[in-house]
Parts: structure tokens; C-alpha cells; sequence
């Protein structure tokens, strides 16, 4: 049986919590009803059903007064063994109300600053299990402080989204022998109805390009908000179409006519294929990303994407063929996103091609084998 533990509610919105139901979801299949154990509950966006029972963990010490004691020390190095026994102390085996019984292995979603993966490294070699981190690094960004690399050494395995990140990892000593390169395959929903979004919308055939993230410098919404005015000036039939979590920015939004934007707030999983069915193009030019799941899933409806300048993004998207790279200043990002709006055979080529990629090489199935021949050379050892 497998214990799948994260900080947040796996019901929540997000792509981690995502992903833990994919892992659920494809484990059930195989006979393996395990369970997930979280500390917070949900907090934006709608939550999800989940197909394995949840255990909230309840720590000895109020949770309010952990966060600020490990916020304060765990960039000191030298107090990390004071952390992770304060940690092992804190979600010890009664934490988790009766859930480690017929426990095999621990898979944890997150970091070393999320306080309870150390506690579950103590936890697994206390009773034997396989423990295996899926951390979702962002290279210089977050996930690679020395705290974290402390979680991973002691992992039998850490999944890593891109070569690049692998190696990042390898560099600051994390042995390459527990290092995993596995990708991931769409996770939205393969029946999204296009034409039915766009008559609701009432924007009929004209071009759309979709942008699904966060509202952050990092996912470079800001950046996509301040091009768009400069794309609407050449193709003023354009429609730029929002989905994610976040404030909305109204300063930048007031910039662009009301008949070029089309705000979707936080989608449903319904709502979001039916964007991603919708648009020509997908746009997300990130600074930081550890994968890319959703230029996956728009490959999954044969849109061509526009990438930013975070390395794993550029290692999954090939420039020309499959998408293409931008960067978050305005006039060039406008650009890029004119290229695909002109140019309609070009970005069916680039669909295809992306249609063609997901399809051989990130699916369910891949993704699955990884994880599982990870778990079983953790049992084996």
C-alpha cells in the first residue's frame, strides 16, 4: 500500500495536487488502494473528487507555531538535525491516525521546507518503507536550498521533471543514483467542447490565444497583459483568453478593449478543456517552471505553445517545431505571438507536431512505469 503525503489538500486546484490524483487514480487500476495524508486544507479555486480516503496529520505542536520556528531556521545549516528531530517529534506515528498500517511506501510531493517530508524520511526508515520525493524543483528558483537537498539525500528516489533540473540537482551533490528523469502525461480532461466556449463567449471564429497559470511575474502574466494591447493593434480581431489563480490586475487589463480579452477566473476541469479546445495558440512564458504540464495538455488538442525562458520549459518545448520561445518583454513576446496568429499553417504544423510528441513520449502509462520501478528498487534495497 502507498502513502502519498503533501502539505495541501490533494483536492485542492493546482498541479501537484493534480498529480497526486493521476498517481491515485492509476494505482487504484493496479490494485493498490493506499491513502494521502496533508496538513492544510484547500484554499483557492474548487476542490476535486479523490479517489483514496484522506487523512488530515495533526502534529503534537500547533501548526502556526512549527512554520515560524522552521521559516526562522532553516536557512542555518547547522541547526538542520535540531529541524528534522523537531520535525520526526512533531508528525510522529500517531500524526497519522492509524494510516502507516500496511504502509509499503511513502511518496511525498514537495520539499524540505515543507517540514513534513523530513518527518516522513524519519519515518520510513523507523519502519522499513520505501520513501521517494517528488520536489516539482524550480532550478535557482526554489526547491534547491540546502534543507532540500537534506530531504533528497535521504530519499531512495527523487523524480525529476527535466534533464536540466537532474542534473541542477546532481551538481549540488544529490547522488545521481537516486535521481529519476519521468515526465508527465495531459491531466485535463480530453473531451473539451471548443465551439461551445466560444459561443458562450460570443467571439465565433476569431483567433484566441489561452493563457493558464497563476497571475505572477513568474508565470509572466503581467508580461502577456502588456503585449496584448501591441498584438490587438496588428490583429485587432484577436482575443486573449485568461484562466488561473490570482488577482486580476486590473491596471493592465483596463489597457486592453473589453472586446480582446475574455476572463475565465478559475476554470472548472470542464471549463479549462474547453479553452484548451477553443484556442489557436497556448501562451505561457514562465521564468521558472520545474516541467510544463499545461503546454502538454495543450499539445493533447493540437495547439502550438509559446514557452518563456525557464530552462525545463525550453527543454520540452523544441523551438520552431513543436512551439516556440519567448521572453517576457513585451514587443518581442508580441511578436512571437503575432508569428502564430498570421501564420495558420504554421501553427498546425506546430500542433501536429506537439500532438505527436505528447502522444509518444508523455502519457499515463510512462509515467506510471517510472514511478513503479522506482518504488520497487526502493523495496529491493
Amino acid at each position: 500500500m502507498t502513502g502519498i503525503l503533501s502539505i495541501n489538500d490533494p483536492a485542492q486546484t493546482g498541479g501537484l495536487a493534480s498529480y497526486q490524483r493521476l498517481l491515485a487514480e492509476s494505482l487504484t487500476a493496479a490494485g493498490d488502494t493506499g491513502w494521502f495524508g496533508f496538513i492544510q486544507t484547500p484554499n483557492t479555486g474548487p476542490s476535486h473528487p479523490v479517489s483514496w480516503r484522506k487523512t488530515k496529520l495533526v502534529s503534537t505542536l500547533p501548526w502556526q507555531v512549527l512554520r515560524s520556528v522552521f521559516f526562522k531556521l532553516a536557512s542555518r545549516p547547522s541547526l538542520h538535525g535540531l529541524l528534522e528531530r523537531l520535525a520526526g517529534g512533531a508528525w510522529s506515528e500517531s500524526a497519522y491516525n492509524g494510516a502507516l498500517s500496511g504502509t509499503k511506501q511513502l511518496h511525498f510531493v514537495g520539499t524540505g521546507w515543507d517540514f513534513i517530508g523530513l518527518a516522513a524520511a524519519r519515518m520510513a526508515r523507523k519502519k522499513g518503507m520505501g520513501f521517494t520525493v517528488w520536489p516539482a524543483v524550480h532550478p535557482g528558483d526554489w526547491g534547491d536550498d540546502h534543507i532540500d537537498l537534506r530531504l533528497y539525500r535521504q530519499a531512495d528516489a527523487v523524480f525529476c521533471q527535466s534533464d536540466f533540473e537532474r542534473r541542477h540537482l546532481a551538481r549540488l551533490g544529490v547522488p545521481e543514483s537516486k535521481l529519476v528523469r519521468c515526465g508527465l502525461p495531459p491531466m485535463c480532461r480530453a473531451d473539451g467542447d471548443g465551439p461551445q466556449l466560444r459561443s458562450r463567449l460570443m467571439i465565433g471564429e476569431r483567433p484566441a490565444v489561452l493563457f493558464v497559470g497563476r497571475r505572477d511575474v513568474g508565470k509572466g502574466y503581467p508580461a502577456l497583459l502588456e503585449a496584448w494591447p501591441l498584438v490587438a493593434q496588428q490583429c485587432p480581431e484577436a482575443v486573449l483568453l485568461l484562466a488561473g489563480p490570482g488577482a486580476a490586475d486590473d491596471a493592465r487589463l483596463a489597457k486592453i478593449s473589453a472586446e480582446n480579452v475574455r476572463d475565465l477566473g478559475c476554470p472548472s476541469e470542464q471549463e479549462k478543456a474547453d479553452a484548451y479546445a477553443a484556442c489557436d495558440a497556448f501562451c505561457l512564458p514562465s521564468a521558472h517552471e520545474s516541467f510544463g504540464i499545461v503546454y502538454v495538455e495543450a499539445w493533447s488538442y493540437g495547439k502550438p505553445v509559446i514557452c518563456g525562458t525557464a530552462p525545463a520549459s525550453r527543454e520540452l518545448v523544441e523551438d520552431g517545431v513543436t512551439g516556440v520561445w519567448a521572453d517576457q518583454q513585451p514587443q518581442q513576446l508580441a511578436a512571437v505571438l503575432l508569428r502564430l496568429l498570421k501564420h495558420p499553417e504554421e501553427r498546425l504544423r506546430m500542433g501536429q507536431a506537439g500532438l505527436e510528441l505528447q502522444r509518444r513520449s508523455y502519457t499515463t502509462a510512462q509515467t506510471m512505469a517510472s514511478h513503479l520501478n522506482a518504488w520497487k528498487n526502493a523495496a529491493s534495497n
